[in-house]
């Protein structure tokens, strides 16, 4: 009942997708900024590396900055050293040489302190720029995050030029990590707008509950690619109804038992479609595979119950729930905003996780009203909205509420 050829398609596309970011990130983190940055800044391994690499540098900076002093203090007072030598020779009276000698000891001494202490300075005021931009790049690699506008190390125009050129680097980086990003979405998009479209599902669905469940997460104090991991989840929730036959995905009545069994089958299937896809994460996949859980225990396939149910499908399930409530459906009209919190809050407990639903409750309705509003013009065969694009390719630039 699988259907290879249904799964075709679907499969294509993603693992497409997968291959690309693959090719460009061999590393298969799923964080393209991190590849191509990382192989600009070291070339080889991985943050663990990177950050060796920091360490020994600094410590390298240090001991030579520790030798040019010494050094510095060792030739004072050697030179110092020969003139006292040259003028005990030299002198008839040998009381007064030596004490000449021992004062003009004394002086190179301090001479030699205080130009090695002034060697230190400056190259301390050489190397501090460089160690502080030199750990702004080792961050953004350990990290992942790209960041252009960081703060400047300070230092000469040699650091300057240095900073300028790395700051470039990342401009371009991040531009082109938000290209792709868009394009990712595109691709994706076509799959899941053709999911939509063969289970009935009013226009702009998936993506509606993609955003939904950003908000919710950003407003549960979810942040990067967490972020990420839940949009990319909740797009594909339903990749799985792909596989099910359309006499029963499509049965205006009530299904038989066997034909509900097969429906039930769904969630696995889009696991077993996107397991192997390295850009999603396992996130991702719990939305996929769990979305249709219980709080209760009495939801399928797994049957699992409470906090076993990972958070992201918790999420997940709240925002689905909700827009279900406040859609058109063949059998009734949407339901306003308080109706779908007061359904959500009768359900709480049994069917979805409570404290999920009491931060969807402190969600405002206005923001749940304009992102449903990107989602309007989502239809089979047209392209994607340019502002529902950069809201999905960009789920930690959209506005923070509800903290």
């Amino acid at each position: 009942m699988r259907g290879a050829g249904a799964m075709e398609a679907p499969w294509r596309i993603l693992h497409a997708i997968s291959q690309e970011q693959e090719e460009e990130n061999p590393r298969g983190d799923g964080l393209l900024a991190t590849g191509l940055f990382a192989a600009s800044f070291s070339g080889r391994g991985g943050p663990g590396d990177r950050s060796d690499i920091m360490e020994s540098s600094d410590l390298n900076l240090r001991t030579k900055s520790l030798w040019l002093a010494a050094a510095v203090a060792a030739g004072v007072l050697g030179i110092s050293l020969l003139l006292v030598v040259k003028l005990v020779a030299a002198a008839d009276d040998q009381q007064l040489a030596r004490e000449v000698g021992r004062n003009l000891l004394l002086i190179a001494l301090s001479a030699g302190i205080l130009a090695a202490g002034a060697a230190f300075w400056v190259v301390r005021r050489i190397t501090l720029p460089l160690r502080r931009l030199a750990q702004t790049m080792s961050q953004m690699a350990r990290t992942g995050q790209l960041q252009s506008d960081f703060p400047t190390a300070g230092g000469g125009g040699e650091v300057q030029l240095i900073e300028e050129t790395f700051r470039s680097l990342a401009v371009s980086l991040e531009e082109s990590q938000r290209a792709r990003e868009r394009s990712y979405v595109e691709a994706v998009g076509a799959v899941v707008t053709a999911a939509d479209a063969r289970d009935h599902e009013t226009s702009g669905h998936s993506f509606r509950v993609a955003l939904y469940a950003v908000a919710l997460a950003k407003a549960m104090g979810l942040s990067g690619e967490e972020l990420k991991a839940i949009e990319w989840g909740a797009l594909l929730h339903d990749v799985g109804k792909m596989v099910v036959p359309d006499e029963i995905l499509r049965k205006m009545g009530p299904l038989t038992d066997e034909e509900w069994h097969i429906m039930k089958q769904h969630p696995t299937w889009g696991f077993d479609m996107l397991a192997e896809v390295s850009f999603l994460q396992p996130a991702s996949l719990d939305i996929i595979y769990s979305h249709h859980e219980r709080w209760d225990g009495q939801g399928y396939p797994r049957g699992i119950a409470g906090e076993s149910i990972p958070l992201s499908a918790r999420i997940f399930a709240v925002v689905d729930t909700y827009d279900a409530i406040t859609s058109d459906r063949p059998y009734r009209r949407a339901r306003p905003h308080p109706f779908a919190l007061a359904e959500l809050q009768r359900v709480a407990g049994q069917q979805l996780d409570p404290k999920v639903v009491e931060a969807f409750r402190d969600l405002p309705e206005v923001e749940m009203r304009r992102l449903r509003e990107l989602c309007k013009q989502v239809h089979p065969g047209l392209s994607l909205p340019a502002a529902l694009l950069d809201s999905l390719a960009e789920p930690e630039a959209r506005a923070d509420f509800g903290s």
